[in-house]
Order: structure tokens, then sequence, then C-alpha cells
């Protein structure tokens, strides 16, 4: 069973291998025990952070956090620390929580079980009415930790992006990348990716054969239920720079067009050049083959917008990406299939 459970004296000599497993700092979460000896540990640490619980003998800008370990029934896997309110710089940040797991427990979903077990103890110890958080964006792991819980990115600097959880009722936005190395149901796969650049398209173009599958995709499409994904099946996707929209071409085990999917997106961030990724808006047009586009899922555009999740700005801008991909697309289709085509021939072989 999986568990937070507050620094303490008890479970000193579990906490102290913890402390010395998780990095000093990796990722934007900074681990300041991770040299710590267990004399220091009991003697400075604990005491200090308790005090620092209740408030007390705080440093200059500092403010009241609490160190929870996350316990998978007698073992520790990882460390959260949750900040009971935020002062300026908090909030442009770090935010309400950092965490870290372990090494040799990463990969099991306990981050994302972590954090809503961090979650169900903000509504106990912040002042907010919702949760700040930040992520690298060069960790698009810690991205997906956070959209699994309900995250919405609200800003951005250099290096982070900025997102938040509202306590009620989250809704998750989806997240790809371009190998799609985190979609588990692929068991097996083959991937080509290239740097593009001419006059329809600058970004990259990855090539996926799906081998093997855990088991087949059927999703609703503007023609009815249709199969995207199989063994043997395979996907062009198109992720360019500079812009708000990510193409996945997909074909079947006989490589026949099944349907052009245009994801309208929040963000295409290329921090890792051979395998970018995206957030989406929730809109999206469908291109069955032989059929016309059709946008999708505008009843959820307009869910995030009216709950505040997106700006007005982002609910015109996806509008505005999708009617010109219909209008691109319907203008120049021979030319769009003839541009398709020749990637899969090539890709193939």
């Amino acid at each position: 069973m999986l568990y937070l459970k507050k620094i303490n004296y008890d479970d000193i000599e579990e906490e102290y291998k913890a402390f010395r497993a998780i990095p000093f700092n990796e990722n934007g979460f900074e681990n300041k025990y991770h040299d710590v000896t267990m004399e220091e540990l009991k003697e400075k640490v604990i005491p200090k952070l308790l005090k620092n619980s209740e408030g007390l003998e705080l440093e200059e800008g500092y403010v009241p956090d609490t160190y929870f370990f996350l316990w998978n029934d007698n073992k520790i896997v990882g460390l959260f620390k949750i900040r009971h309110f935020l002062n300026d710089y908090l909030k442009k940040g770090p935010g309400h929580i950092g965490y870290g797991i372990l090494p040799s427990m990463r990969g099991k979903g306990y981050a994302t079980k972590g954090l809503e077990l961090a979650i169900d103890k903000c509504k106990e110890l912040i002042s907010e009415d919702e949760i700040y958080l930040s992520f690298n964006k060069d960790n698009p792991a810690s991205l997906k930790v956070q959209l699994n819980c309900g995250a919405f990115i609200v800003g951005e600097t250099d290096s982070q992006y900025l997102t938040r959880i509202r306590f009620n009722n989250p809704i998750k936005f989806g997240f790809k990348d371009l190998k799609r190395d985190t979609w588990k149901r692929i068991l097996k796969k083959g991937t080509k990716v290239e740097s593009i650049k001419n006059k329809f398209f600058e970004g990259k173009v990855c090539y996926l054969n799906i081998i093997e599958v855990s088991s087949p995709l059927v999703v609703d499409s503007p023609i009815g239920k249709v199969k995207i994904v199989d063994n043997h099946f395979k996907q062009l996707i198109f992720a360019p720079k500079n812009q708000n929209w990510w193409l996945t071409v997909m074909f079947d085990d006989q490589n026949r067009l099944i349907e052009s999917y245009f994801d309208i997106t929040k963000i295409n961030d290329f921090s890792d050049s051979e395998n970018p990724y995206f957030v989406d808006m929730k809109l999206d047009v469908c291109i069955p083959n032989g059929y016309g586009p059709s946008l999708m899922d505008e009843d959820e555009l307009k869910e995030v917008y009216e709950r505040g999740l997106i700006t007005k700005e982002d609910y015109t801008k996806a509008y505005e990406t999708a009617n010109k991909i219909i209008e691109t697309y319907t203008m120049h289709k021979e030319e769009y299939y003839k541009y398709i085509y020749e990637f899969l021939n090539k890709y193939k072989k």
C-alpha cells in the first residue's frame, strides 16, 4: 500500500537511506540533505524540518513546509515536500510541491500516485485555492505525471513551464512525444526520425512502425468506430516548429490509409530535438480516408475555456488554427496526399 508519512525519528534509518539515494539536484528538485550524515540527520536536520513545518525558525525568504516520505508498505520509494503557502518567488517557479523518486524505483508509477496523495495533503495544508507547480521543459516525464493529476499550463520561463491543479474535478490534457516512447500499449516498435524544412513544413517527422501492441486501439471518428492501432500498423507523425498543431497520419498493416489526425496544441516543445512533445488544446481535426475534414472535441475545448483552464486567446487561436488547417487541406488536397505518400514510400522500405 502506498502512503505519505511525515518525516520522523522512528523511521530515521530508512529516511537516511532515501536522502542519500535521491540526487542532490535533478530535474528541478533539490535534495539539500543528499550528503547528510546519520548524526546530522538526527541532531540537526529532523529537528529543523519539524520546526519549519510549524512555521518556526524559518530562514529569511522561506515559508513553512513539510517533508513527507512516500512509502510502499515498509519501504520508502520517494520524497515529497509541500509548502504551506507561497511568496512571489515560489508562485513564479517551484510552487507548492517538490518531489523526487528514488532512482531504483522509477518507471513504476510512483510519481503519479505520490503526487495524487500529495494533492490530498495540500487540501489540509495550503492556503491557496489551487496548487502551483512547475517542471523543466527538458523533463517531459514530470509533465506527464502532472497532466495525469489534472495539471494545466499557465505560463513559462526560459527553462520551465508553470502549471496549476484545481482541487475540484480536474480535467486531463493530453500529452504525446514524437517517438511514442511513453505509450505503454506499444510493446515493440521501430522508428525513423528526420529533420525537414521545405515550403510545406519545418520540424521533425517520425515514421513509427508498430510491430506489436498489448491490444488494438479502436476510437470514435466522424465515420464511426475506427481501429487505428494494431500489430504492424504504421504512423507518420509530423511535429512542426513554431506552430500550434501536430499531425498523425495512420496506416493499417497493408499500408492503407486510415485517417489523418491534427491535434491542436498548447505547446510543441523541442527541448529534446530528437523526441519533441506536445500538450493538446482539446480541439482536433480528423480526416478519415475518403471523407472530408471534421472538427472534433469542440465541447471539451469549450469546457476548459469556461472553467478558466485556458485563456480567451488560447480558445480563439485553437479555432483559427483548426480552420486554417481545413482551408489549406481543401485547397491543396492532391498535394497533401502526394506529400504524405512520398514519406511513407521512403520510410517503409
